[in-house]
């Protein structure tokens, strides 16, 4: 009986899908800093008690949002980093030439909107100055402190950093407070606290799946070629299915990949197939075709599967055959023919039952 089995391909294709065991990496993308459009501050004269400019805004600032053709997005941090000085200033009067101390101190914090699926409380930071100087001279100093707070995007959420445009953050500062603490100068001293921030977003992804029938490069369609067989013969073939690695050959940093639906089998073709969900990167899946072979005739056909990135991460991001049938479409083409048992003519049946009658003579001969 004749079959069109491949052992060697199985095992060879067995010993490739472990590779998809191995741990899988995401990768990264960092957006550029953006600043908000203002700067806040305020100032406290000597005497007296603080001054606030609570609420005050920080403007918007404009942040990228994740390109789906770069993967599939599974997590987003934004990086708040705000920068915070207290500057004392005093301008002095008279001739004396000692250094007396002026101290200040001034405390801010920031909240932003606009940005889905953080929560996010922030907290006040305090920064102290003070300046030494005649008092002729006067003198201003700033101190500078820098916060940064990373904020997560709730997975709920991630669909709202997905597209081509941007998302627009506001800042604000929620408290905003000088304090001239420590007046010694004969002539005028001040502290003045101002704050200012940027934003960045951190972006994981992992590339989209790749279906392929290659475990080294991208194949999108198979040619199955049967052959001629006989009528009642065995008729199989195996093949894989691929979840392809990346480029570099490393089976990491790419998404699972989902077999979602098939066409109906077409006759007299078969398979085993099912519907599967999260093939690795670097994995694959083993089938056989089959061809009926109780029916004389020559058959052709053509078969497609049809795939999906896994559902992880945002929606959004995904790729599926609907979108992308380029990407994400298998092609089958299905061949073979099916012929009669040959028979012995009679002639030839007559020949073989003279030369088997003929035998014991020839063995006497011998003798």
């Amino acid at each position: 009986m004749k079959t069109h089995r491949k052992p060697l391909v199985i095992a060879v294709a067995t010993a490739l899908g472990t590779l998809g065991t191995l741990p899988v990496q995401a990768l990264q993308i960092t957006t550029s800093p953006v600043s908000f459009s203002n700067s806040a501050s305020v100032t406290d004269n000597e005497g007296g008690s603080s001054t606030s400019n609570n609420n005050a805004s920080l403007g918007s600032s404009s942040l990228n949002q994740f390109d789906s053709t770069s993967g599939v997005l599974t997590g987003t941090t934004l990086s708040l980093t705000s920068t915070r000085t207290t500057t004392v200033t005093a301008l002095g009067s008279g001739t004396s030439s000692s250094k007396p101390i002026s101290k200040g101190t001034g405390s801010s914090a920031i909240s932003i909107t606009g940005a889905p699926g953080v929560t996010y409380t922030p907290t006040s930071a305090t920064v102290n100055s003070q300046c030494t100087g005649t008092k002729a001279a006067g003198c201003s100093v700033p101190s500078t402190s820098t916060q940064v707070a990373n904020l997560a995007v709730d997975a709920n959420d991630l669909n709202s950093y997905v597209g081509t445009s941007t998302l627009s953050i506001t800042g604000t500062a929620t408290t905003l407070t000088a304090e001239q603490t420590a007046s010694v100068f004969p002539g005028a001293e001040s502290t003045t606290h101002s704050i200012s921030a940027k934003l960045s977003a951190t972006y994981t992804y992992l590339l989209h799946a790749a279906p392929s029938f290659n475990d080294l490069s991208s194949m999108l369609t198979l040619d199955l070629d049967f052959g001629t067989v006989f009528l009642g013969d065995v008729a199989d073939m195996d093949f894989s299915i691929y979840n392809l690695a990346p480029v570099t050959g490393s089976p990491i940093d790419r998404v699972g990949l989902d077999l979602d639906t098939f066409d109906p089998f077409p006759v007299p073709f078969s398979f085993n197939l099912s519907t599967f969900y999260g093939l690795a990167s670097g994995s694959n899946n083993i089938y056989t075709a089959s061809m009926n072979t109780s029916t004389l005739g020559e058959f052709k056909a053509t078969y497609h599967l049809y795939f999906s990135d896994e559902d992880v991460g945002a929606s959004s991001s995904r790729f599926s055959y609907q979108d992308h049938p380029l990407m994400f479409q298998l092609t089958l083409n299905l061949s073979g023919r099916v012929e009669p048992i040959p028979v012995p003519e009679p002639g030839a049946l007559t020949l073989l039952g003279i030369g088997l009658l003929g035998l014991p003579f020839a063995r006497r001969r011998r003798r």
